[in-house]
């Protein structure tokens, strides 16, 4: 590789997927600083935004296994694949990932949870490295959570949305975690109602945290500014009262909306330029296909190809939408009753390694047990 030009070769690097970088680093010295600085890792960050990873939990969180989507050909009619385990991250005292879809950001995995004596995590699941935040001094009512980047500060930030009564009144207080400065801060309240169908999952993109309110806005914090701003959702036709649940996603770097009505009919919806309102396209729509629509998820769109992978249940679908058809998917080595999002890789490694945290778990075991052999041996020879 000595007759590559370096500039060259890091672009070949940033390309690669964030899994073969993470083996690559066994290469040598020279490739293991490399991708290990902090600006490779943004650099090659920012190139996977586009990546079509699945992360596949089962229910109780015990098995992990993610699945390649590029890998996948849609005209293959009778195409199955394999997935891949991925190590489960457990450290005592710590609780396991919760049900999939979580908050995420760049790889960044965000373990909350509504109860205020729960510890709060940030995973990353290819490095197996995880970060624990401190407890804020609020009074527990979550209603909304999430995970974003802030490049102008180079900072990971974590947000929570409370509800909380402030003389008489109902507000929703709005707390800001920085990676970087490893603490809380208060900023100014919500000013929109939060969804109360328990605590609504956030979504990023362009530097934003979104959450769906009561009133059919979607809710924008702008992680720099910190400032909240609205957007309308798209314009339904007149039978929308049939309407009985709404999901908010991110599908090929687009803010997506997927609506289940009662006909049954199930239509999803993207905005096409972010922050303009005007650009809201019916992407597909699915009618009298009774109790399946309602159970239909989109995971991932491909612009290029006008294809949208979604899970129903234990299956996975690929869906033409040109030629509004649909071809099944087999996959094998499934868990039983799993749930799926898309997550890409990132190598960011967060301050504590879930591997030594299993050596030192594991030594403190050993010692206990050869405590116990000492004091039962003295024991024995005092009896």
């Amino acid at each position: 590789m000595s007759d590559v030009p370096s500039i060259l070769f890091h672009e070949i690097l940033r390309r690669l997927p964030a899994e073969s970088l993470l083996r690559f680093r066994a290469v040598c010295k020279g490739w293991r600083r490399l991708i290990d600085h902090p600006s490779f890792i943004k650099s090659h960050a920012a190139n996977q935004t586009s990546s079509t990873t699945l992360l596949i939990r089962n229910s109780i969180g015990t098995r992990f296994c993610s699945l390649t989507l590029d890998s996948l050909n849609y005209e293959d009619a009778n195409q199955s694949i394999d997935v891949t385990p991925v190590k489960a991250v457990y450290c005592t005292g710590v609780p396991r990932a919760t049900a999939l879809p979580v908050p995420s950001c760049n790889g960044l995995i965000l373990n909350s949870h509504y109860r205020t004596n729960k510890t709060w995590v940030i995973w990353n699941k290819l490095t197996r490295t995880f970060h624990e935040l401190p407890e804020p001094d609020i009074e527990t009512g979550l209603m909304g959570s999430g995970i974003g980047y802030d490049s102008a500060s180079d900072d990971y930030k974590v947000v929570r949305i409370d509800r909380l009564f402030r003389h008489g009144k109902s507000v929703y207080q709005t707390s800001v975690y920085s990676l970087k400065k490893e603490s809380w801060k208060i900023i100014k309240d919500c000013p929109y109602d939060i969804s109360w169908v328990g605590p609504t999952r956030g979504v990023f993109l362009d530097g934003a945290i979104h959450w769906l309110s009561l009133h059919d806005i979607i809710i924008a914090l702008d992680l720099e500014t910190e400032e909240y701003r609205e957007f309308s959702i798209p314009v339904l036709p007149p039978n929308s009262k049939e309407l009985f649940e709404t999901r908010l996603d991110v599908l090929g770097g687009c803010l997506a909306m997927s609506f289940y009505y009662l006909i049954p009919r199930m239509e999803g919806w993207v905005m096409k330029d972010y922050g303009d309102e005007k650009s809201w396209v019916k992407l597909f729509s699915f009618g009298g296909i009774g109790s399946i629509g309602i159970r239909l998820k989109p995971l991932a769109y491909f612009k290029n190809k006008g294809w949208v992978f979604m899970q129903r249940d234990e299956e996975f679908f690929w869906l033409d939408i040109k030629n509004n058809s649909a071809k099944k998917v087999v996959v094998h080595g499934l868990p039983d009753d799993f749930a799926s999002q898309i997550v890409p890789w990132n190598l960011f490694r967060l301050d504590e390694s879930c591997a030594a945290a299993v050596k030192i778990t594991a030594g403190m075991k050993r010692k206990r047990k050869t405590t116990k052999n000492k004091a039962d041996a003295r024991l024995n020879y005092s009896t």
